[in-house]
């Protein structure tokens, strides 16, 4: 289960049986960060837990901090500074040289969570939405203030000038699709806020049932993407052998109309088939990730039989063929990790290079 769904779930269970809880959301953050603004943990108040907002090393002050929260019921704002080699005394030793601002907040039957409420939401619909959290407002009392915006307009807004900014700035959020802060000027000063950009849920169609297609779907699963396989075969297109993906699509390659997609795997083993997955995916045009199972020597013979058939040669320019980083793999595990790594990488603009190559930060 990926950190959302259970950060998502976890809520539901204390609504459901009507407990209380402390979501922490990280809103601001400078210098070197285990995570980074949007970054959640909610704290039960029966000692459950879910969500990270670093490698371990905050957790357990949050939950002491998360006391005073259920006592007062106020949001708090909390700042952990590792920049000084005072860090170490004061009982943390973050190890990341950066400063980190967490917005405590309780929820409960009188403090609903708007935003675990919307992130529900937008991934229930497969959208993208922008939150905006208040963290600093004039005089110190913070309200707490969120904003939610996606296709369907702004929801919990607060009044005023308030509203206002928070609206200009999701809404640029939503444009740019990119998080941000934002500076509200408000009567006697400025306002605060964390603008985050929600993506929509990623969405993997993979074309073929293999055994090789099982870890790929477990996997994708666990990073919260949308999965979707598509088989002509039932025998192979079952619950027992895919009970992690979504949607199970009983058709052959071109057959039906493709479902939306962030990226495509072609994995039939099987020549026609895949010349029909590739043509269709090919015909569809869109910029999303398309990537061939099998050696360089077959894919250069569909391509061929592909250019035969009037294909341009820039229509092949989103193909990945063969298919995945190289990391060495051999066995499905190993290939089904190298494939969703090289997915990821190019979904986030990335080339799979190691870190260690990488100049400058390791944060855009």
């Amino acid at each position: 289960m990926d950190e959302h769904a259970a950060l998502i779930d976890l809520y539901a269970s204390l609504r459901g049986a009507g407990g209380t809880g402390v979501l922490a959301t990280v809103v601001r953050t400078s210098g070197s960060t285990y995570r980074r603004s949007g970054a959640r943990m909610l704290v039960a108040a029966d000692g459950r837990s879910a969500g990270l907002i670093s490698g371990g090393c905050l957790e357990s002050d949050l939950r002491e901090r998360s006391a005073g929260v259920f006592a007062r019921g106020k949001p708090l704002l909390v700042t952990y500074d590792a920049t000084s080699p005072g860090d170490i005394l004061w009982g943390l030793g973050l190890g990341c040289p950066g400063i980190a601002h967490v917005l405590l907040e309780r929820v409960g039957p009188e403090h609903p969570s708007g935003a675990l409420e919307f992130l529900s939401r937008l991934r229930s619909a497969r959208t993208e939405g922008a939150i905006g959290t208040v963290y600093s407002v004039p005089g110190g009392d913070l309200p707490g203030s969120l904003l939610f915006l996606d296709a369907e307009g702004p929801a919990h807004a607060p009044e005023g000038a308030l509203a206002h900014g928070l609206h200009e700035a999701c809404a640029a959020a939503l444009r740019e699709k990119k998080s941000a802060h934002a500076r509200i000027p408000l009567p006697g000063g400025s306002a605060e806020a964390f603008i985050e950009y929600v993506p929509p849920q990623v969405a993997l169609t993979l074309f073929g049932a293999g055994p090789d297609a099982v870890p790929l779907v477990r996997i994708a699963h666990g990073l919260g993407w949308h999965v979707t396989v598509v088989d002509p075969r039932a025998a192979y297109l079952t619950r027992e052998l895919f009970p992690a993906a979504d949607e199970l699509l009983l058709a052959h390659p071109g057959e039906r109309p493709l479902p939306r997609a962030d990226a495509f795997v072609i994995m039939t083993h099987n020549y026609e088939k895949d010349c029909a997955a590739l043509r269709a995916l090919l015909a569809a045009g869109g910029s999303a990730y398309i990537g061939l199972l099998g050696p360089r020597s077959k894919a250069d013979m569909i391509l061929a039989k592909l250019a035969a058939e009037g294909v341009a040669p820039g229509d092949t320019a989103r193909l990945h063929a063969p298919v995945g980083l190289d990391i060495g793999a051999e066995t499905p595990e190993e290939i089904a990790l190298a494939v969703i790594a090289e997915i990821h990488a190019a979904l986030r603009g990335r080339p799979g290079t190691p870190l260690r190559a990488r100049e400058g930060p390791i944060h855009a």
